[in-house]
C-alpha cells in the first residue's frame, strides 16, 4: 500500500552535507527535433555530489558522465550519436558540469549556473530548477534522501556537434536546440 512506503516529507532545506545522487532514482535526459517529431534520450552512466550548504547560495554541484552510455532506444541513432559528428567518444568520453553559482528565485526554486563541458568546450549554462523536498524514506536505517528537479536549453552547435543533413521539403534533420532534463534523488553521504 501507498501509505507503507510513503516519504516522511520534511519542511525547508535538506540538512547541510556532502550528497550523491541516488543512481536507480536519477535520470539524466535530453530532448532534441528530429524532423517534425521529438527524440528523448538519457545517459544511463554517470556520477557526481551536491553539496548543501549551511546558506543555499554557497551550495555546489558536480557530475560526470559517460558520453557512451547515451541511449534513445534506437542502436543505429546511438552509434551516430557517438560517433565524430556528436559525442565523439573516443577522443572525449566524459561529459561535466560544475556550478558556480546557485541563485534562488522563490520558496523552492532556483537557478543554478555552471560551466558544462562536451568535446573539451566548456560553456556556462543556466538551470532551472526546483527543490520537491527532502525526508526519509521506508527503510529506518536508509540516509536522508532530497530530490530536485532541473531543465535548460542548449545549441548543440555551441559544442562543435554541427552534423545535419537538410530534408527535401525544407528544413533540417536534426534540431540545433536541444533541451536537457534532470530528475534527481540525493542522498545524504556517510560521515565516516
Amino acid at each position: 500500500m501507498a501509505d507503507d512506503i510513503a516519504l516522511e516529507k520534511r519542511a525547508g532545506l535538506p540538512p547541510a552535507g556532502t550528497w550523491r545522487f541516488d543512481q536507480a532514482h536519477t535520470r539524466i535526459g535530453f530532448v532534441a527535433r528530429h524532423m517534425l517529431s521529438r527524440v528523448h534520450g538519457r545517459f544511463s552512466a554517470f556520477d557526481g555530489t551536491v553539496v548543501i550548504a549551511e546558506r543555499p547560495e554557497d551550495s555546489s554541484v558536480e557530475v560526470e558522465i559517460d558520453a557512451g552510455s547515451i541511449g534513445t532506444d534506437t542502436e543505429m541513432r546511438d552509434n551516430h550519436l557517438r560517433s565524430g559528428d556528436f559525442l565523439e567518444i573516443e577522443t572525449y568520453p566524459k561529459l561535466t558540469f560544475r556550478s558556480t553559482e546557485l541563485r534562488p528565485t522563490g520558496e523552492s526554486t532556483f537557478d543554478l549556473v555552471g560551466d558544462l563541458t562536451i568535446k573539451d568546450t566548456t560553456r556556462e549554462v543556466v538551470l532551472s530548477a526546483e527543490f520537491l523536498g527532502w525526508g526519509a524514506g521506508p527503510n529506518p536505517d536508509a540516509p536522508p534522501l532530497a530530490a530536485f528537479y532541473a531543465t535548460t536549453e542548449i545549441d548543440r552547435e555551441d559544442w562543435d556537434m554541427t552534423w545535419n543533413v537538410v530534408v527535401e521539403t525544407g528544413g533540417w534533420l536534426v534540431g540545433k536546440t536541444v533541451r536537457i532534463e534532470i530528475d534527481a534523488e540525493i542522498n545524504l553521504a556517510d560521515d565516516d
